[in-house]
């Protein structure tokens, strides 16, 4: 008979990762009792804790660096991301989304901003979305047509949020503010059609 080697399912390797894990607290206790036994005098045993204490220092301190390190190169910095193939500014405002191709100067009013609350864009075309708001705190959801967020950003006054997302389905989206803003909030929304 033929044996398969499966890889381990995520509940199995947790189980395997819990069963080492009890077993090295065991060993450690069992190890501590051993030790314990000998009688020794209490200036040695103290000076042989602190040797140790500061091994696992050294060794917990190192283990975190190299973790933090290794992580930090996964973080989405601006210098991990690709040059987009589009800008499209958004502004919200109480109750409504204005979007529009391209950016906005500096120093426009944003509720002279002249957006809609309607956007046609390319399929399979990385987008910067631009998101600010002109007035209080909103929150820029996209959710496709099967009512499923797919990318979200917040929108705040005097400040522009750069949100880099590729459609890859054609179809339409609906944009959700997810931040309370006042009373007619569940009214604010928008489309994005990909074509």
């Amino acid at each position: 008979m033929n044996l398969l080697i499966t890889p381990l399912s995520i509940q199995s390797t947790a189980a395997f990762v819990s069963l080492l894990g009890a077993m090295l607290v065991v060993g450690v206790v069992l190890f501590l009792v051993i030790t314990s036994s000998d009688y020794e005098d209490k200036a040695s045993a103290k000076a042989k804790v602190y040797r140790m204490r500061d091994k696992y220092f050294i060794g917990l301190a190192l283990t975190i660096l190299i973790v933090l390190i290794t992580s930090l190169g996964m973080l989405p910095y601006p210098k991990f991301q690709k040059t987009a193939d589009m800008d499209v500014t958004v502004v919200a405002m109480q109750w409504s989304w204005k979007m529009g191709q391209g950016t906005i100067p500096a120093d426009q009013d944003l509720v002279a901003y002249d957006g809609k609350n309607e956007i046609t864009l390319p399929a399979n075309k990385l987008i910067n979305f631009k998101v600010t708001s002109a007035d209080v705190n909103h929150n820029f959801a996209v959710y496709n047509s099967k009512g499923t967020l797919i990318t979200q950003t917040q929108a705040m006054p005097k400040y522009y949020n750069n949100l880099q997302y590729l459609f890859t389905e054609k179809g339409d989206y609906e944009v959700i503010c997810l931040e309370y803003c006042g009373l007619p909030h569940a009214y604010m929304v928008a489309k994005i059609h990909i074509e």
